[in-house]
């Protein structure tokens, strides 16, 4: 796995490497919105340019404190052997929603909201064009990449109307970071790094968090199955970065063979 030159926080160079990732492979890049000054971009392959249900959407950054997960991201796209099946199956990817909290090391955006807790909140105009853009869209995976400051490992989210491919999907990952061994986190019960909800997703949101976090309304709204993968963000970077490559790549393998 290649080391990491510069600042895990440079949005710069992470803006002009997708661009010309995008420009090889033809997908559309747009402005989604700006976020303390710097452009928040979505990218579409053509599939999702025309917006035909099924493929994949993936989102990285939300929280500019968890750096890892953009640039795993960007590491998977770069060298990533299912090009093929993205040319006709749609791929929308968000390579970092926060662009001002990449920059800052933070966890909030420019007006010190978490975004993570909002999605249902089109008072944030981020937010708002973010539904706009996907109104009318259907996925059959979401994933969403983040890091934990209080974790010992890898852990997964998982929402799924689907058989559970949780435990695969870590299984891609843990030779690179352990799976998280506690059996509890944030309260939540665990079994060797996995938490798998079919039901009862509203209720965790009225009663355990403080707002929607983009996989619940996404799951709720857009997506067949949907995913947050979680490392230990204490832990070297590189292995951060190439655990998320590496759930994304199990994870698109997934959706090409069983979708």
């Amino acid at each position: 796995m290649p080391a990491l030159t510069h600042s895990g926080h440079d949005y710069k160079i992470l803006k002009s490497r997708w661009e010309a990732l995008s420009e090889r492979n033809g997908w559309k890049v747009t402005e989604l919105s700006k976020e303390g000054g710097h452009p928040v971009l979505v990218i579409e392959n053509a599939a999702a340019s025309e917006k035909q249900p099924g493929g994949l959407y993936v989102s990285a950054g939300v929280h500019g404190d968890e750096c890892a997960p953009v640039w795993g991201l960007l590491q998977w796209a770069e060298e990533s052997g299912n090009a093929e099946y993205f040319a006709d199956h749609p791929l929308v990817i968000l390579p970092c929603l926060n662009p001002y909290g990449l920059v800052e090391n933070t966890r909030l955006d420019s007006c010190g909201i978490d975004l993570n807790r909002n999605f249902q909140n089109t008072d944030v105009p981020l937010i708002k064009a973010w539904q706009q853009y996907l109104d009318g869209r259907s996925f059959c995976t979401a994933l969403n990449l983040h890091e934990d400051f209080d974790a010992g490992g890898i852990y997964l989210y998982e929402l799924t109307r689907s058989e559970s491919v949780g435990d695969t999907l870590l299984a891609a990952c843990e030779e690179v970071i352990p799976r998280e061994s506690a059996d509890s986190v944030d309260g939540s019960e665990f079994v060797n790094g996995l938490l798998s909800r079919t039901e009862g997703i509203e209720k965790v949101v009225e009663e355990d968090l403080d707002g929607w976090p983009e996989t619940i309304w996404f799951y709720l709204h857009q997506a067949t199955d949907s995913f947050t993968f979680e490392t230990p963000s204490e832990m070297d970077l590189d292995r951060r970065i190439e655990a998320h490559h590496r759930f994304v790549e199990s994870a698109c393998l997934n959706c090409r063979r069983d979708r």
